[in-house]
């Protein structure tokens, strides 16, 4: 018994020890989580916080827009979304890939991988367009 409370111990203190790690997410994917998830789940209050007014949104070779100041959008975002990494460009984060992300614009839905392009400005990342390819 009392060997079973140790590996519970241990265990719990693993456990925390890597909590704090994922709260400690570079800045602009902290961004595109919260964009994305505000976004998916009609959160216009965080959409506007991480968003550039409105926002173009490319779904394959058709363009729709959210617009994050009136809080309305001509597509919507299917969660859960999986994947985020970093887009650098000389060094520079440029923006944010989602390996697999849904949305649903005109009566259809569409599933691939997706682009966030970022903006940075006094440190502070802002989501200026979504691309789903």
């Amino acid at each position: 018994m009392a060997r079973s409370g140790k590996i519970a111990v241990v265990s719990l203190v693993a456990l925390l020890g890597v909590v704090p790690a994922l709260a400690q997410a570079p800045p602009h994917i902290q961004v595109a989580q919260e964009f994305l998830l505000g976004w998916g789940k009609g959160n216009w209050d965080a959409v506007k916080a991480h968003a550039a007014g409105k926002v173009p949104v490319k779904v394959g070779s058709t363009g729709y827009t959210l617009d994050a100041e009136a809080g309305k959008a001509d597509v919507r975002l299917v969660l859960p979304f999986r994947g985020l990494s970093t887009v650098r460009v000389e060094g520079k984060v440029k923006g944010v890939t989602v390996d697999e992300i849904t949305v649903r614009a005109g009566g259809a839905e569409k599933k691939g991988k997706g682009t966030l392009t970022l903006e940075e400005k006094d440190g502070k990342f802002t989501v200026t367009s979504v691309a789903v390819e």
